[in-house]
């Protein structure tokens, strides 16, 4: 991005036309195009963006030669998850129409500042698939367009959001183009012929093409196809080399729309730097969506958790390993070193006998819990532990063996999200999974099949709020209930969400109290079959004291949430 005369560079501008090429492929009229950062004011041409202002504008690094390095070349928008649209000569080799080597490109989106080697809110991607458009030619850059399919899906943060593609499907007209001002970002050069280490901003108007043409009919005559169009001031202000492939973009009705990716320009003979004193050539994109429509390269059956890119940290080793052969009744198990993610919740003042939540680590530095303790003041977790009155538990076994666990680990809480109920806690410290013999993860159902399994009965693990047994981790087989019956005993006091799961908390007479209290965050979980594992199911929000049906949230609705707030 520059403001001063330059050589005639390869800008490839392909305005890029929205589309919903599969029904997984949700390019959402509603959330597209929207920017959650909070700004001040606009930014004028040729002036530099702010972090987080144009959260769909991706930075396209190509290694050069055999360097382990990577280098800013290109620019280019997020349209997908998984998609980005750029310029067809960012990702072939100079002057031709063979593919560079997917190992060779780097996609950093959420970016602001690329002479820094790391920016927390950014991300880097590798590529997966090149698709260049089947008539794309390189001497004259016509159908100068391409589609990146990421290896891994993006995360969807505030400083990464998709844009919306010029169409709407609910009627909403969009405006003609020409003559608007349209805003082109990029780390292109600067006056001084160097790339931008910040991200800049230029706005320029769309013009004709007949005035195109008039401004350099000798140049423009040759790369001005159809599907192309001009825009600029001819003032010094514009974009130039390093910003191929970037967007240009037009706000309407509060959203933000792609309609051309920066292709050519005129150049000045000696430097071979943009001449910003003439217009920038842009693909455009809106005779393309039959072949974005074709050739995006995403399966309809792509499953948002199975290709999220957190998944790998999540059901590792031997997360919810079950030490009992598969068909071994639940309720004969031991429950000392049995189930071995349950972990204690509490404020460090708390006295260490008592529980007032429960939690469940799902890998060695997050658990799961819900709204049982305050979680803006300091927390602290316990993990392994079975007897909280004791520092060293031991007791004897089904097997008559007597067995003595390793002393629990204490650590606190250093962060934490929450959606609806549920509660996604941060370690301050790791977990000791695989360190010590009595701590590990559960497993979480990530697969569709795991994810809509129902399960007539789950087994509830946790500690309880009182009676002689509340200092021991406590295990009861309960039975599941539909969500209708549910809704109908608690009405109309409560009403019961689909991210729900009811049981039926039973009554035993036998104990004092007769009603198992189980406290907030008790897990309910099910042993899979054929991996006999034990899978996460739900966690308690709340105390029925046998009145009515126990809820939990349903974890499996939560999968994504989770897998987004994940780190390592």
């Amino acid at each position: 991005m520059a403001g001063c005369s330059r050589l005639l560079v390869l800008l490839l501008v392909t305005l890029v036309i929205g589309t919903t090429i599969a029904q997984e492929i949700a390019f959402d009229d509603d959330t597209c195009g929207r920017q959650q950062v909070s700004l001040e004011g606009l930014v004028k041409g040729g002036f530099k963006a702010r972090a987080g202002e144009w959260p769909w504008h991706i930075a396209l690094f190509h290694r050069i030669g055999t360097s382990e390095d990577f280098t800013y070349q290109c620019g280019g928008s997020l349209v997908h998850k998984y998609l980005v649209v750029t310029a067809a000569h960012c990702v072939t080799l100079r002057s031709s129409r063979k593919l560079k080597n997917i190992a060779d490109l780097l996609v950093k989106v959420g970016r602001f500042n690329i002479s820094e080697e790391h920016e927390e809110q950014g991300r880097e991607h590798t590529v997966e698939k090149i698709v260049t458009h089947q008539s794309y030619r390189p001497i004259t850059y016509e159908n100068d367009i391409a589609i990146l399919k990421l290896e891994i899906p993006t995360i969807f943060t505030p400083f990464v959001q998709p844009i919306c593609l010029w169409k709407r499907d609910d009627g909403i007209v969009l405006p003609n183009i020409f003559d608007l001002i349209g805003t082109v970002v990029g780390w292109g050069l600067t006056d001084a012929n160097k790339t931008s280490s910040l991200l800049n901003t230029a706005r320029m108007p769309v013009v004709s093409t007949h005035e195109c043409l008039q401004s350099d009919r000798n140049f423009f005559g040759r790369v001005l196809y159809s599907k192309a169009f001009c825009a600029g001031f001819k003032n010094g202000t514009g974009v130039c080399n390093g910003d191929s492939g970037g967007g240009m973009y037009f706000q309407h009705q509060g959203q933000w729309y792609l309609r051309g990716i920066v292709s050519f320009s005129s150049v000045l003979s000696e430097s071979r730097i943009c001449d910003l004193k003439q217009f920038v050539g842009f693909a455009d994109a809106g005779l393309y969506l039959d072949w974005l429509y074709e050739n995006a390269p995403i399966s309809e059956n792509s499953d948002p958790i199975l290709g999220h890119p957190n998944v790998r940290l999540i059901n590792q080793g031997d997360c919810g390993k079950n030490e009992y052969e598969i068909d071994f009744p639940e309720e004969r198990k031991a429950i000392i070193q049995q189930y071995l993610w349950m972990a204690q919740v509490r404020h460090p003042f708390e006295p260490a006998s008592y529980v007032p939540c429960n939690g469940v680590l799902i890998n060695k530095n997050y658990i799961l819990s819900t709204k049982c303790v305050d979680w803006n003041q300091p927390v602290s977790v316990t993990l392994g532990d079975y007897i909280t009155s004791q520092t060293r538990d031991c007791q004897q076994r089904n097997d008559d063996q007597y067995f003595c666990l390793d002393p629990a680990q204490i650590v606190s809480v250093s962060e934490f999200y929450q959606k609806d109920e549920l509660v996604l806690a941060r370690l301050s410290s790791p977990a000791y999974i695989g360190l010590r013999n009595h701590i590990k993860a559960v497993c979480l159902p990530i697969t569709p099949e795991q994810r809509e399994q129902v399960y007539p009965k789950y087994i509830l693990t946790g500690w309880k709020e009182s009676g002689n047994d509340s200092q021991y981790l406590q295990r009861q087989i309960v039975d599941a209930i539909s969500l209708q019956t549910c809704q109908e005993e608690l009405a109309p006091r409560q009403s019961v969400s689909n991210y729900t799961i009811c049981v039926r908390n039973a009554e035993d007479k036998a104990k004092s109290p007769s009603c198992n209290d189980y406290q907030r965050g008790t897990a309910i979980q099910a042993v899979e079959k054929p991996s006999n594992r034990y899978f996460l199911y739900g966690i308690q929000t709340g105390i029925s004291y046998c009145s009515r049906p126990e809820q939990f949230i349903a974890v499996a609705k939560y999968i994504e949430w989770i897998l987004d707030n994940l780190r390592p």
